[in-house]
């Protein structure tokens, strides 16, 4: 697109023309790359010949920087509603409610449509220079000093220095490490409730006691229901990763960023996933849904047996039914996984699944151990299977992270330590079921 044909924020202001929010989406995000992209060319074109922006330049640029900005206000802009979009995805695949900031509240979990940028937004908590902010000029300035074009990052680096030591990631890239974190955890993907925390500690609503009810006689008292509402504590818990990463790769490779935020998020999420599962409660383990009291359990026998149908998984969903509760998910170990594809009827066909399945989500990971005791056998693995809605994910909205430059000098590399706060509690352990002794 050629700077002369970028269409300015005030033409793009209207989305009647565009047919709908969708095409209106579409071109705000192609006019606003593209002002990023002349302004990119214009500073290389300088860098490129070890000079200062000319005067013709500076003014080019200051130009295109004031539409960005507006761009970027009209795309937030609450009057325009994105919130009918599922499949509006944010810089790293996240998915996000453009424009929408209605709905996210402190201490209220995010729905499936939600996103920790949205509500980052939404309580005000970007300041207005970061919105921009590029990680792997973060992230190299941090480890080699280079600042060359960077001046933003500079100045977000500057004013993150952490207290207790390391930098605090500008929010805007905090919560979009946190949303790619938010996909790639098992329990999440299953349905458990992603809880911002603002505060070292949170506490959220739940019922201790489900209330009851009674057909009701004229002028006859109205028994007091048995249901109480309680709270679940969210204390944040410190949870770091270490990634080396070479001189040469902060330097030159465009892609970096997207493999350090790939790389801590992978990371992140499987350490989430161990947790949720299978945490000590010990601090500073969160406490995991096998650990809690009051969930319900059984067992393939005293020495652990093989899955031979989908018997298994049908009493599993049934128990939770006996509880009046839902199953959403089941999360078991890869072997698993396989020994259910291969299940086959007496002609050799795959069986089919039962219908009490359908709607409940399976999920595999490593995660789940394929080396625990059962009796005589040391291969037993677990079947979790739960409403996971009934899983709280406490996440603070914001990540630390300490560049290690002596440590790893003499390999040329920077090592980059990251602090990820968060903290893990089931809210109805009713609506858990484990399963052991899994061959």
């Amino acid at each position: 697109m050629s700077t002369k044909t970028i269409p300015k924020a005030e033409t793009l202001r209207n989305p009647e023309p565009f047919g709908g929010h969708g095409a209106h989406l579409t071109a705000l995000d192609e006019a606003r790359d593209a002002r990023w992209a002349a302004m990119n060319e214009l500073a290389d074109r300088a860098k490129a010949g070890a000079r200062s922006l000319l005067a013709s330049e500076q003014r080019d640029f200051d130009a295109h920087e004031a539409e960005l900005k507006a761009l970027t206000k009209l795309r937030e802009d609450n009057t325009v509603d994105y919130s009918a979009i599922p499949d509006a995805r944010g810089p790293y695949g996240e998915q996000v409610v453009f424009g929408n900031t209605r709905g996210y509240s402190e201490g209220k979990p995010l729905t499936r449509s939600q996103s920790v940028e949205g509500y980052i937004r939404s309580r005000g908590l970007v300041r207005e220079d970061e919105d921009h902010l590029d990680l792997r000029k973060y992230l190299r300035g941090m480890a080699t000093g280079d600042w060359q074009g960077a001046d933003r990052e500079l100045r977000a680096m500057s004013e993150g220095v952490s207290a207790s030591g390391g930098f605090l990631v500008p929010t805007i890239l905090s919560s979009r490490i946190i949303d790619m974190v938010r996909n790639a955890t098992r329990v999440i993907q299953a349905g458990a409730t992603l809880v911002p925390m603002e505060n070292r500690t949170l506490d959220v609503a739940k019922w201790a006691g489900d209330p009851t009810a009674a057909w009701h006689s004229e002028n006859a008292a109205i028994a007091p229901s048995d249901g109480t509402l309680g709270k679940v504590t969210l204390a944040a818990q410190s949870l770091a990763s270490n990634v080396e990463v070479s001189w040469e790769l902060l330097e030159d490779a465009p892609g970096v960023a997207d493999q350090l935020a790939q790389a801590f998020a992978s990371v992140f999420a499987l350490k989430l996933d161990l947790g949720a599962l299978y945490g000590s409660g010990v601090a500073p383990e969160p406490r995991g849904v096998k650990n809690t009291a009051g969930i319900s359990t059984a067992s393939m026998g005293a020495n652990g047996a093989a899955i031979t149908s989908y018997d298994t998984l049908v009493d599993a969903v049934g128990r939770l039914q006996d509880q009046n509760e839902e199953a959403t998910g089941i999360i078991y170990a890869g072997r698993t996984a396989r020994g259910l594809g291969k299940l086959k009827d007496s002609t050799g066909q795959p069986l089919r699944v039962p219908e009490i399945l359908d709607g409940v989500s399976r999920f595999s990971t490593l995660q789940v151990p394929v080396i625990n005791t059962q009796g005589t056998s040391s291969l037993a693995s677990d079947i979790f299977t739960a409403d996971w809605r009934q899983l709280l994910i406490g996440v603070r909205t914001q990540l630390r992270i300490m560049p290690l430059t002596d440590r790893y000098a003499d390999l040329g590399q920077t090592g980059f330590v990251a602090w990820w706060r968060g903290d893990v509690a089931v809210a109805r352990p009713k609506a858990f079921d484990v399963l052991t002794g899994v061959l």
